[in-house]
């Protein structure tokens, strides 16, 4: 049964062809590549998730990015996952603007910013990749690429 797409947030998983995670267990700084990949396949970015563990400290918000080929999917950057420094759990984030991945891109998935003093800590960041099509995989026959 599919999971309707929240956009930004969730993937429906008949349709998604694998996940890039990236993680980094102590206190994150401005511009730590959580995680970088070149990706095998056609696909779209789909459903994006983020979350802290521990909290940052000092004014200001950990702001993590998607990098295709070195720019960032945002067109706005207030719109990237943002998490007020002081908080712990999911990031507030919205759709991104670029979506479409080719063959052989490459894919970085990093903090853009932390909080005045410390950033936060044990940050998770997953992105799905879907198929472009939105077609199921789940029938017989059907072949499945996955990153992790």
């Amino acid at each position: 049964m599919a999971v309707s797409a929240t956009p930004g947030t969730n993937s429906p998983a008949d349709i998604v062809l694998g996940v890039l995670n990236g993680y980094n267990n102590a206190a994150v700084t401005a511009s730590l590549y959580l995680e970088e990949a070149t990706i095998p396949m056609d696909c779209v970015i789909g459903g994006i998730r983020a979350y802290a563990e521990t909290a940052g400290s000092g004014s200001g918000n950990t702001v993590l990015d998607v990098l295709k080929n070195g720019s960032t999917i945002w067109s706005t950057a207030a719109n990237r996952p943002t998490l007020l420094g002081t908080d712990t759990g999911d990031f507030a984030s919205t759709a991104p603007d670029i979506t479409a991945i080719n063959e052989g891109d490459r894919i970085a998935l990093q903090v853009a910013s932390i909080p005045a003093t410390t950033g936060h800590a044990r940050v998770f960041m997953t992105i799905c990749l879907e198929n472009p099509a939105g077609l199921n995989f789940m029938g017989a026959g059907s072949s499945r690429s996955s990153l992790v």
